[in-house]
């Protein structure tokens, strides 16, 4: 524990006469070089001034023995960037006494890039916390980001409070605090809570610092605790460099599919050092590279023992590698070899589990699932806020099953996994409560890694066309093409002469189906006895050139997936839906909505903006509904209340940056300072609140249905 409370009140003591603080101050008092301009020690009202905060902890830090006087510069300044903007920041700890040569050197040449390399800790002082979110943001953050080294960069704010604020920066992330415990989160977004203080004794010495940094720089003792978290922008940025990379190498198997099963061996190691304290061996060092850009023997034994020890935890993505060493350590692709080190070194000194980040499959897939398969499936993940808004709406808890029947790559288990067990402090059981199906193979790989991202694996994906197979009441058979149909099911898709082929059931549906005209299904020969199974079919009539109502050729995939999701719920289970603002509003659809609102308790109906899905632009409505009990049909009889809602702030604008592209928060602007809050411009935290609240007020079967005694 540090004394420095010790030593601040002896400053009081032996200053408390003090009139004015200058660069001789410092030099003879304290030891430390200092280019300050002559201060009061107080100001007209006779409270201290910002100078004599700043002065007493300078002397507290060097007499308490924290930090060495010779590596510390009182307001130092040196260019922002390439500017002719001077930082100044009010202390600076470098990491070695060399730094005035450096300096000097850097006058001269113009070139700061050593001093850059050479920054340690940054302190800004405050003569009170008012300012204090604008000192972090503005200035601090600032300084922090001109570190050029490869080591993090470390802040401390502080004022004439108790307390202090330790931040920490490593490459291009945004600055965390220093405790990453003290943070709060929304939406995979962090918030800095500068509401919650570090103990002035938890103030890490010069020394804990830089052990700090050198707990990252020998590779073969690297432990998860010693990694730092990854964000967005560093995952995007990674994701960049490794477009490049895979233009230059040309692996032989589709990039995408590489980078699942190359993080997939990331996380299993990173679990894995979690659960049995070791240390980590998803790296490489800069001798095991060859001349030739491949892995030394070292490197490859490690590699291949990796992928033996994954495969157990993580069959569906590893059963089958793309990438493999054969008996003679040999690799199936020289250049796939040369991929996976770029994608090693860039992930080595990184956690991703210890990220807040849930987009990070989104981001990959949109890098590098081709424009073939976006375009050709309509393929464009529905963004994480919609997705957690919506799991949080629908409110899963433990022992629920829950299915997305055209899951993509699983955000909707994923999130909804995620929030079942939010509470839990120890790694949660497998997700075996949880099933995803999708007419892509290749998504489904990367939809067990999003499970393995945000809590563990096992739940159950199959590869389905999911409006003509379904999943047998066994949950593991699947009816083939042309199985399920009007001659072996009825109406309601019971089996007629054999229970063992009735279908699966599951207390939740949480989807975002394809739709729209650009997506109909055409009606053949081959597919009408299964169409026929769906009544939404032959409730929406068109009329014929003799005046005659005739079925239609054709049918939005939307409004099959909807009755979909409405046949695979158990009578009591909760639906929530994507579907075209046009299937919920405009007349065509008015016999499907009448045929719905006669089986279905409409709970919530909310639309999103236009730019919620980015490329899309379609204007969409969610719907969150009950399917009543046989004998709660009174749910469906008598007048209800529906919540309703229109969503136009989402807090995140698509974006593509350097040909990645990814989420891009939106923050609220403060409107007397025009400075950027910590806070997202998003209307899904009140509407969930809104929700609770609209809940309170209904029939004791909807609130138990959405278990509004446990609603966050």
């Amino acid at each position: 524990m540090s004394n420095l409370k010790k030593y601040l009140s002896e400053f009081d003591e032996k200053f408390k006469d003090l009139e004015e603080i200058n660069q001789e101050f410092y030099k003879d008092i304290v030891g430390v070089v200092a280019y300050n301009s002559k201060a009061k020690a107080k100001d007209v009202k006779g409270a201290y001034s910002e100078e004599y905060i700043r002065a007493r902890f300078v002397y507290a830090l060097v007499n308490s023995g924290l930090y060495p006087k010779e590596y510390i510069c009182v307001e130092f300044g040196f260019p922002k960037g390439n500017t002719a903007t001077k930082l100044k920041p009010d202390i600076v700890v470098f990491k070695n006494k060399g730094w005035k040569e450096d300096f000097e050197k850097a006058t001269i040449e113009k070139d700061f890039s050593q001093i850059r390399q050479n920054l340690l800790v940054i302190f800004e002082t405050k003569k009170n916390n008012k300012s204090l979110e604008v000192s972090v943001e503005n200035q601090l953050r600032s300084a922090m980001n001109e570190n050029e080294s490869a080591d993090k960069i470390f802040g401390v704010y502080f004022d004439d409070e108790d307390g202090v604020l330790l931040f920490k920066k490593f490459g291009n992330s945004p600055i965390r605090r220093f405790d990453e415990t003290l943070e709060k989160s929304s939406s995979g977004i962090v918030n800095l809570n500068f509401d919650k203080r570090d103990l002035l004794s938890d103030l890490p010495s010069y020394d804990d610092f830089k052990k700090n940094n050198e707990s990252i720089s020998d590779l073969e003792k690297l432990t998860i605790d010693s990694l730092e978290a990854i964000d967005e922008s560093n995952f995007s940025s990674f994701m960049s460099l490794l477009q490049r990379d895979a233009e230059r190498l040309k692996p032989k198997h589709e990039v995408r599919d590489l980078i699942v099963e190359f993080l997939t061996l990331k996380v299993f190691d990173e679990k894995r050092s979690k659960r049995n304290k070791t240390n980590l061996q998803f790296y490489i060092k800069h001798e095991e590279v060859t001349q030739d850009g491949l892995g030394a023997l070292s490197f490859r034994e490690r590699i291949k023992k990796l992928y033996k020890d994954a495969q157990r935890e993580y069959s569906k993505v590893l059963s089958d590698p793309y990438f493999k060493y054969d008996t003679d350590n040999r690799p199936t692709s020289v250049n796939e070899e040369r991929f996976l080190i770029a994608l090693v070194q860039s992930f080595q000194k990184r956690a991703i589990l210890k990220s807040k980040n849930e987009s990070f499959n989104q981001i990959i897939f949109n890098n590098f699932g081709t424009e073939k398969q976006k375009a050709d499936k309509g393929q464009f993940f529905t963004p994480i806020p919609v997705v957690k808004t919506i799991v949080k709406m629908l409110n899963p808890v433990k022992g629920e099953e829950l299915c997305d029947p055209c899951c993509g790559i699983a955000d909707f288990p994923s999130m909804a996994f995620k929030h079942t067990h939010r509470n839990d402090e120890d790694y949660p059981p497998n997700a075996s409560h949880y099933f995803g199906f999708d007419i892509e193979s290749n998504n489904l790989k990367l939809a067990e890694l999003n499970l393995v991202l945000n809590g563990d694996g096992g739940a159950t994906l199959k590869e389905i066309d999911s409006l003509f197979q379904k999943l047998l009441n066994n949950g593991d058979e699947v009816l083939g093409y042309g199985e399920f149909n009007e001659k072996n099911y009825d109406d309601n898709w019971v089996h007629k002469s054999n229970p063992q082929k009735d279908l699966k059931k599951f207390k939740i549906i949480a989807t975002n189906p394809p739709f729209g005209k650009g997506r109909d299904l055409t009606i053949t020969s081959d597919n009408r006895p299964t169409i026929n199974l769906y009544e939404t079919y032959k409730v929406k009539l068109s009329p014929g050139k003799d005046g005659k109502e005739k079925l239609p050729k054709s049918m939005d995939n939307g409004v099959l997936f909807l009755e979909n999701a409405y046949k695979l719920l158990e009578d009591g289970g909760r639906m929530g839906i994507v579907l075209s603002n046009s299937i919920a509003s405009i007349k065509e659809w008015e016999n499907v909505r009448i045929w719905l609102l006669e089986r279905m308790r409409i709970v919530a109906l909310f639309d999103l903006p236009a730019n919620t899905f980015g490329e899309t632009g379609v204007a969409t409505t969610v719907i969150i509904a009950y399917k009543p009990k046989e004998n709660e049909q009174h749910l469906l009889e008598n007048d209800y209340e529906i919540f309703i809602k229109e969503v136009e702030n989402i807090g995140y604008e698509v974006k593509t940056v350097q040909r990645a592209v990814h989420f891009q928060p939106q923050f609220i602007i403060n409107e007397e300072t025009f400075e950027r809050t910590s806070e997202l411009e998003e209307d899904f935290t009140v509407m969930v609140s809104d929700f609770k609240e609209y809940l309170q007020r209904q029939e004791e079967e909807i609130k138990d249905a959405f278990h509004l005694k446990d609603f966050d």
